[in-house]
Parts: structure tokens; C-alpha cells; sequence
């Protein structure tokens, strides 16, 4: 534990949608945290079963040390606005991320503080390893250790990736209250997150695992990187589509925070980042363009990016390939 002097208020957000087969064991793992003092938010985005009630229950019968704060969000917001919500009713220097159908250790907070606090606070982005769980709740046997990664500056912008894996982090308030609110088209904060703390304070990586993240069929990342397999084509082309736009806000937040960051003065990547919004605005656009449209569509993305990009907005939109 860190010394009493030094214990700073930190706030633990759970964000929730639709995960009451989950929900309870991770509420249960939040409200054992052995970090204190210690405020736990509980913010549901509107689901449509019983996780925001299984929320209520447990939240009643809770005589702990910890401070609770129970939030519903009357329509449902998207990731991005669940978590901007949670991050309007914290109030800590600290904020510790868990999603809905995660299970984190006791001590997963208290090993993300200490850790931020021996950086001085200068790091503004703590993670760890998390260990692979079932829907079951049984391990799978999987550690993910390949959790953080940031851009290559000798890279093109275009090649650029960003990741501290949304699941297993921790951020300082600082990062939060000098970028704002995430933008609401982004599906992954974890791209955005990473890159701002990369051009701000920096990134901390404890080697062990303090999370069990669940793999399930219905996560954002799953969905994504399966949306071939969705069945109808066009709930593919919805999906598609969202991607497109989250791929966008991404982009537009790298810019935001770059003009902000540490590397400022480098306008040639300034410009590589403008570009790159460009890009990705020119391939959202192609999605509902008329077919009158398309050829220029087409063309804004050759411009932009490439002959293999604009290959594969000619594939998807003009011979509606989804």
C-alpha cells in the first residue's frame, strides 16, 4: 500500500451495456479492491436487460469502505459516451477502467497506483497483462502480454497504431482534463487513450496479469475483427460502416491531441495527421454515397491512399461487396 501521505483519491469506473450474465461478478470484483481511498462508479449505458437492476441490488446491500456512485444514462450512448460519463462523475486523480463482463484482482487498483505513483505521477497511462477467462468464468489459459503499443515515428503516419488495451488500464486525470471528452463515433478508447498519454506524460506497463478479460463473441473487438461472419448482409454493412466512422474519430482525436502533445512543433507530421483524417473521412463518405457518386469517392481515397485502399472502397461500395 502506498504510505497514507500519499494515497491519493482515486475512482474506479465500471462502464456496463447488456452483460447481465456478467455483471454481478464484475460488480463483486470492483467492490473488493483493496485500494482506499477509493470511489466506484457504476455506470450502465441504458441497457435493455437486467444489468442496470443487478447493479441496483448489489449496490443496496453494500456496507463497504468504498464510496458508490450509481448511474444509468437515460439513451444509450455508445462506449465513448458511457465512458465520458463516467469520467464527468469521478472525481479522482486517478481512474481505473473495467468493463461490464471483466473481472479484476483485489489488488489491481492498489498495483496500478503504486506503480503510477513511483513515476512521480508523470506517466499518465498505467497497465498490466490481464489472464483470458470464458464465459464461464474458467480460465482459458491465455495471458495477454502483448497489451501496449505506440507509433513508430520513422513510420508514415498512414502505418501508425496505437493500443494500451482498454481493459487492463489506468489513467492519471490530468489526461483526461488537458484532451477532453473522447469523440462519440470511437468504438475503441484504447486507441485514442494511448495516443494522447504517448505525445503527453508517457505509458507504464506492469508485467503480470491484474484483470480476467472475457472473451466473448459480442465485444466490440470481436465483432469487428469477425464482422465477415455476420450473417445478413445488412447488418454487415451497418457494422462496416460504424468501424468507418469510429476509424474517423480515431484520426480526428490523433490530430487533436498532437497539436497538444509534447512533438507540437513538428508540423510535417501535423500534416501527415490532417491527411489521414482526410483519408478516413473520404472513406466514411463512400458509405450511402449515390451511385452517381461513387467514381469520386472512389477517386478521393486513390488520392489519398492508395491504389489497395481505393481498390477496396471500389470493391465494397460500387460492387457492394460488404
Amino acid at each position: 500500500m502506498p504510505i497514507e501521505s500519499q494515497r491519493p483519491l482515486v475512482s474506479f469506473l465500471l462502464v456496463a451495456y447488456n452483460q447481465e450474465c456478467f455483471i454481478r461478478e464484475a460488480v463483486e470484483g470492483a467492490l473488493a479492491q483493496t485500494y482506499t481511498p477509493l470511489e466506484i462508479i457504476l455506470s450502465d449505458d441504458s441497457s435493455s436487460d437486467r444489468t442496470f437492476e443487478i447493479m441496483q441490488e448489489i449496490a443496496a446491500a453494500y456496507n463497504g469502505p468504498h464510496r458508490l456512485i450509481l448511474n444509468r444514462n437515460p439513451t444509450n450512448t455508445g462506449l465513448a459516451g458511457n465512458m465520458n460519463r463516467g469520467w464527468e462523475l469521478s472525481s479522482g486523480d486517478f481512474v481505473v477502467i473495467q468493463a461490464g463482463d471483466d473481472v479484476s484482482v483485489p489488488e489491481r487498483t492498489t498495483r496500478l497506483v503504486d506503480q503510477w505513483l513511483r513515476t512521480g505521477k508523470r506517466k499518465d497511462l498505467i497497465l498490466s497483462y490481464f489472464e483470458e477467462i470464458d464465459e464461464l468464468s474458467q480460465p482459458t489459459g491465455f495471458i495477454k502480454k502483448e497489451v501496449l503499443f505506440v507509433p513508430d515515428r520513422n513510420m508514415p503516419v498512414t502505418a501508425w497504431s496505437s493500443g494500451a488495451t482498454g481493459a487492463c488500464t489506468g489513467y492519471s486525470r490530468k489526461l483526461y482534463e488537458k484532451f477532453g471528452p473522447l469523440d462519440a463515433k470511437i468504438l475503441s478508447e484504447d486507441w485514442v487513450f494511448s495516443f494522447r498519454a504517448w505525445v503527453a506524460g508517457g505509458l507504464e506497463l506492469i508485467p503480470e496479469p491484474l484483470l480476467k478479460h472475457r472473451k466473448v463473441a459480442s465485444s466490440i473487438s470481436q465483432m469487428t475483427r469477425n464482422v465477415s461472419r455476420i450473417n445478413q448482409r445488412q447488418s454487415r454493412y451497418a457494422w462496416r460502416k460504424k468501424v468507418a466512422a469510429g476509424a474517423l474519430g480515431i484520426a480526428e482525436e490523433w490530430l487533436k491531441a498532437w497539436r497538444l502533445g509534447m512533438w507540437r512543433e513538428d508540423h510535417k507530421t501535423e500534416h501527415a495527421l490532417r491527411q489521414l483524417v482526410e483519408l478516413r473521412q473520404a472513406q466514411y463518405d463512400a458509405f450511402g454515397a449515390p451511385a452517381l457518386r461513387l467514381p469520386k469517392a472512389v477517386y478521393q481515397v486513390l488520392k489519398r491512399g492508395g491504389l489497395r485502399l481505393a481498390a477496396g472502397t471500389f470493391v465494397r461500395h460500387v460492387m457492394r461487396i460488404y
